[in-house]
């Protein structure tokens, strides 16, 4: 059994729950793996298991499920489906619980050799999967809900950040969404549970950087991205920050991140210079 992390217990809204217990008991059913991404993961880990305000909560659901085939997807959303709480919608990813929206996206045996996902059925429509496995591989597991225990996985803050950059990447110019929150998890990473690993285990990397706690946390979560990675994945990730840092950059992804609430106080200089932070975290390792 899977260390309890944190108790969400009474934490989290009640619809929000509710479909999560429902997506629970579903795929333990048909024995399919889930963890929730996204925005959701976003939440989850840094509003309510750290208690950092994150300016842009979601009433949605973001779920990674790992299958091997499109028809063990189809049999998961049919499954749900026959639960009678939820619903089509025109997106082939995307059921209605009420009025909340759930995202559903595969990785695992389900991609093809680049790590992407055709959708079907003319399977024009690519997607990359790639950090999935990685953050999944490294989820940690939180209570949802007390009596009766319900147990799901969230990726930890470095898992979220690898998938967040590299669908900004892909998408681009279209997710700027995904720049403002890997900015946001760079800017609280010393705060969610880091403080005590840098002057305790990363001195050396607290005296680097002056004891500017914010710089060596970004570094710290540079590290942490690459230590979950695989080589391939690591490689993709690199190749990003090394084309959006340096005198060459168009610098797309600072200025997407400086687009964010939470950049409102923050120069362009400044948000390079983190950036280039989490670079050198990364290639620490």
């Amino acid at each position: 059994m899977s260390k309890i992390l944190f108790d969400l217990s009474e934490k989290i809204e009640q619809k929000i729950v509710e479909a999560l217990l429902i997506v629970k008991a579903v795929t333990d059913s048909l024995e399919i793996s889930f963890f929730v991404v996204g925005a959701s993961a976003r939440d989850f880990i840094l509003k309510h298991c750290y208690g950092i305000e994150t300016h842009r909560m979601t009433t949605d659901i973001d779920l990674g499920v790992e299958v091997a085939t499109w028809e063990q997807f189809r049999q998961l959303k049919e499954s749900l489906i026959a639960t009678g709480k939820f619903s089509f919608t025109a997106e082939p990813q995307r059921l209605r619980f009420n009025t909340v929206l759930v995202d559903i996206v595969p990785f695992g045996l389900i991609t093809d050799e680049k790590r992407r996902i055709s959708w079907p059925p003319e399977h024009e429509i690519f997607m990359s999967m790639v950090g999935f496995k990685e953050a999944y591989e490294s989820s940690i597991t939180v209570r949802l809900n007390s009596n009766p225990d319900i147990d799901i996985k969230l990726p930890t803050l470095a898992g979220l950040a690898l998938m967040k950059i590299i669908s900004w990447k892909e998408k681009y110019p279209e997710r700027k969404k995904d720049a403002e929150d890997l900015l946001l998890i760079m800017h609280k990473y010393e705060d969610a549970g880091n403080i005590d690993r840098l002057y305790e285990k990363e001195q050396e990397l607290l005296q680097e950087e002056n004891f500017d706690t914010r710089l060596a946390g970004i570094r710290l979560l540079g590290r942490d991205m690459a230590r979950i990675s695989d080589p391939d994945t690591l490689r993709i990730v690199r190749n990003i920050l090394d084309g959006e840092t340096g005198e060459q950059s168009q610098y797309r992804l600072v200025s997407d991140m400086l687009r964010g609430t939470h950049a409102i106080e923050e120069k362009f200089d400044y948000i390079l210079l983190q950036l280039e932070k989490l670079q050198l975290g990364i290639n620490e390792v």
